[in-house]
């Protein structure tokens, strides 16, 4: 048995009939999933669980962001210079750009969070300059 990148699990037909539908679910399943992590890290942060908050929510909304702004050339590419492309492989370009961000996140969530961190204390620095005496 071998892989093909024109087989999904089963539902390769539906999601190449919805042609460029495709494109809207995708991008819309990534904004919606970064809302609700937003909401449900809220209310993890409300009970006081801010290590999990910090440790998983918090680099999945980041992987899911990046995601979203790295996969739009992907997308460009496939839509306007190869039109034969399938709806599947591009789903697939979508999961695998998501795991490379997770894993790039998961593996420098350390450096990530120092540079916020160092970025939070030169604005607050920068206010301080620049204050009304």
């Amino acid at each position: 048995m071998e892989f093909s990148f024109n087989t999904f699990f089963g539902y390769e037909t539906k999601i190449n009939n919805l042609g460029d539908q495709v494109l809207i679910y995708g991008f819309a399943t990534v904004i919606f999933s970064i809302v609700a992590l937003l909401f449900i890290a809220l209310f993890i942060r409300k009970i006081g669980l801010n290590s999990l908050n910090s440790y998983f929510i918090n680099p999945l909304m980041l992987s899911l962001g990046l995601t979203l702004f790295v996969a739009i050339l992907p997308t460009i590419i496939f839509y306007v210079v190869a039109l034969d492309v399938s709806g599947v492989k591009i789903v697939y370009s979508w999961i695998t750009i998501f795991v490379g961000m997770f894993l790039f996140v998961l593996l420098n969530l350390q450096t990530i969070k120092d540079l916020f961190n160092e970025r939070v204390k030169m604005s607050e620095q920068e206010e301080f300059r620049n204050r009304k005496r």
